[in-house]
C-alpha cells in the first residue's frame, strides 16, 4: 500500500502541538521508509507554519497534490465555481515547485450526477490533472473527531485505548479490502490507503505503519501506487464517498467479502460500546 494522507488541518493542538503532529508523522513515514502522498487544501495551510509542512514534505520526498482550495462538496457547488477552486489551489501550489499532477475531490465526492462528474472530469483533463481514488479507507477522521471532543472534554484523557482501537481497525480494514480487491481479480494491487493530517495521526501513525509492517504489508512509494493507470480514468458513476474497489464491484457485478460489521457507521457503535 501507498499512504495518501488529505486536508492538512493543523489547528488542533490540545495535547500535542503542531511542531510535534509535523514531526511524529514524518517519523513514522520514515520508520517504514515510505513516500507518502499529501492531499492538501489550500486555505487549510495558508501560513508561514503551513508553507513549513509542504516544504519539510518535498525535501524528504513525499508527493503534494491538489484537494482543492476550500475542501467543499463537489455536490453542493456550481460545477465552473468548483473548478475554480480546484484552480486556485493549483496557483497556490505552484509556490512549491515539484508538486505532482494528481487531484483527489474532497470527501470523495465528484459531482450530484453523471453529467456534473463528467465536467468535472474534463476539467481535471485542462488542469492536467489525475484523479487518485481511494482503495482503504482508514476512517481516521471519525476516530480523529472522538478523541479531540474527548481532549476538549478532559485534557488529560487517556489515549491508549484510542491507539489500541485505531491499529487494530487500520490492519483489519486493510486486509478486508485485500480480499475485496483478490475477488475483484486486482492480486498485487497498489492500494491507496485514505488517512489525514490530523492529531490522530500525529499519535499513533507510527504504531499503525508498524502493526500493517508486522501484519505482512509493504509500503510502496505513492508516485508508483498513484501511476496505476485504471485509478485515472472517469468512474463508471458518481463516487458519492466510495472507494474505487466498491465502485469497480458494482460495474463488474461481482459480489465481494461483506464490510466488518463493528466498523459500520465509521465505527460509531463499537467506539460507543467500548466508550471512546
Amino acid at each position: 500500500m501507498a499512504i495518501s494522507m488529505d486536508d492538512f488541518n493543523l489547528g488542533f493542538e490540545i495535547g500535542l502541538s503542531k511542531e510535534e503532529r509535523h514531526a511524529n508523522i514524518l517519523d513514522a513515514f520514515d520508520s517504514v521508509n515510505h513516500k507518502a502522498a499529501g492531499f492538501v487544501t489550500g486555505s487549510f495551510i495558508n501560513s508561514r507554519w503551513g508553507h513549513r509542512v509542504l516544504e519539510d514534505w518535498m525535501r524528504g520526498g513525499h508527493i503534494i497534490a491538489n484537494h482543492t482550495w476550500t475542501h467543499s462538496h463537489a455536490n453542493e457547488t456550481n460545477t465552473g465555481a468548483y473548478l475554480s477552486d480546484i484552480e486556485k489551489n493549483q496557483e497556490f501550489l505552484k509556490n512549491f515547485p515539484g508538486t505532482s499532477d494528481y487531484f483527489r475531490f474532497p470527501f470523495l465526492d465528484d459531482g450530484r450526477d453523471r453529467a456534473q462528474q463528467e465536467e468535472l472530469f474534463e476539467g481535471l483533463k485542462r488542469f492536467k490533472l489525475r484523479n487518485a481514488p481511494v482503495t482503504i479507507d482508514s476512517v481516521d477522521w471519525y476516530t480523529s473527531s472522538r478523541m479531540e471532543a474527548a481532549l476538549k472534554s478532559n485534557p488529560n484523557t487517556e489515549l491508549s485505548p484510542y491507539r489500541d482501537y485505531y491499529v487494530e481497525m487500520c490492519v483489519t480494514l486493510s486486509n478486508h479490502w485485500e480480499q475485496v480487491a483478490q475477488a475483484l481479480g486486482f492480486n498485487g494491487l497498489p492500494h491507496l490507503t485514505l488517512m489525514h493530517h490530523n492529531i490522530l495521526n500525529g499519535h499513533f501513525l507510527k504504531d499503525v505503519v508498524l502493526a500493517l509492517k508486522a501484519d505482512g504489508w509493504s509500503f510502496v512509494n505513492a508516485k508508483e501506487a498513484m501511476s496505476f493507470a485504471p485509478f485515472h480514468p472517469i468512474p463508471s458513476e458518481p463516487t458519492t464517498g466510495r472507494n474505487w474497489l466498491t465502485l469497480k464491484s458494482r460495474e463488474m457485478n461481482i459480489d465481494v467479502p461483506p464490510y466488518p460489521k463493528k466498523y459500520l457507521k465509521f465505527g460509531r457503535i463499537t467506539m460507543d460500546a467500548i466508550g471512546l
